[in-house]
Parts: C-alpha cells; structure tokens; sequence
C-alpha cells in the first residue's frame, strides 16, 4: 500500500466511484458479495487499490502546507517539481504561533518582543509529489494551508530583500 487505506465514511462518500472501480476491474455487485465472504485478501487488495488511487489525486492537487510550533511558522507551496517554503520565527517567549489568535501578529510584527526572522527555501522534490505531500502531512505534521498565507508570508520576504 502506498499511503493509507480510506475510512469507513470516505468509502462511503466514494461509493459511486468505488463501484465504477470494480466495474472497471470487471467485478459485479454479485461477484464482489461473494469475495468479501470467500476472498478476504482479495478484498483487502482492492479497498487498498482503490485507496492509493484516491489519495494520489488527492495529494497530488494540495497546493499549501503548512507547519507550526511556538516559535515558527513554516508555509510550503507545493509547486510541480519543487517545494518553496517561506518561514516566519520569533523570539517574543510571550508568544505562541501554535495559538490562533498570535496568528495576527503575521499582519503586524511590530507588535512583537524580540527579532523575526523570515526566510525562504527551495528545494526539489525527494519522492514522487503526492508521496511527499503524504509524508509531510501524516510524519511531519503538516496541515493544508491557505493561499493567501503563503502569498501575506511571500510579501513579508520580498519588503526584507
């Protein structure tokens, strides 16, 4: 298996598509009550299947990660072959990135105790595209951002250069 296997509720929102699935495999209605009674690991090979299917058009079109800890915030662009990352790190002890509402603090820094720092890196991708976004996500910790935070973080890094 190449990410996870779906939940319960994900298959059932996928029906449609998981029937199409198995009719492409040539699988009826009848022959796939069958399997999962006389079949099991045939069963479990094709929820798994069907689950890497799903997930790779699912990570292949995030566009925005992001990554947060007290001090830092770490927003990736998900581009075709490359990872763009723009950081933003403080030294205000009085302040947690982790908190929703010191978010603000993005649109005005000047509002902080102690230095900030904002940084930006490139670097290509060291697996295939969604494989890597999965990696990020479900090892790293990393959450679908928004646009406009890489776009407000990119802006911060430009008026720095």
């Amino acid at each position: 298996m190449r990410f996870r296997r779906l939940t319960q509720e994900e298959f059932e929102k996928l029906e449609s598509d998981f029937v199409q699935f198995l009719a492409s495999n040539h699988i009826t209605a009848k022959d796939w009550e069958s399997m999962k009674v006389q079949q099991a690991e045939k069963v479990h090979e094709l929820l798994d299947m069907f689950s890497d299917i799903v997930l790779e058009k699912v990570f292949g079109k995030i566009a925005y990660l992001q990554h947060r800890s007290k001090d830092t915030i770490r927003v990736f662009q998900c581009q075709e072959n490359q990872l763009s990352m723009i950081g933003f790190k403080i030294e205000d002890p009085t302040k947690d990135l982790t908190n929703p509402e010191h978010l603000a603090l993005l649109a005005n820094p000047k509002m902080l105790d102690g230095a900030v720092k904002i940084f930006q890196i490139e670097r290509p991708y060291q697996a295939e595209r969604p494989d890597e976004v999965y990696e990020m996500m479900y090892k790293s910790g990393c959450q679908i951002a928004p646009q406009g935070m890489y776009e407000m973080l990119e802006s911060m890094y430009q008026q720095t250069q």
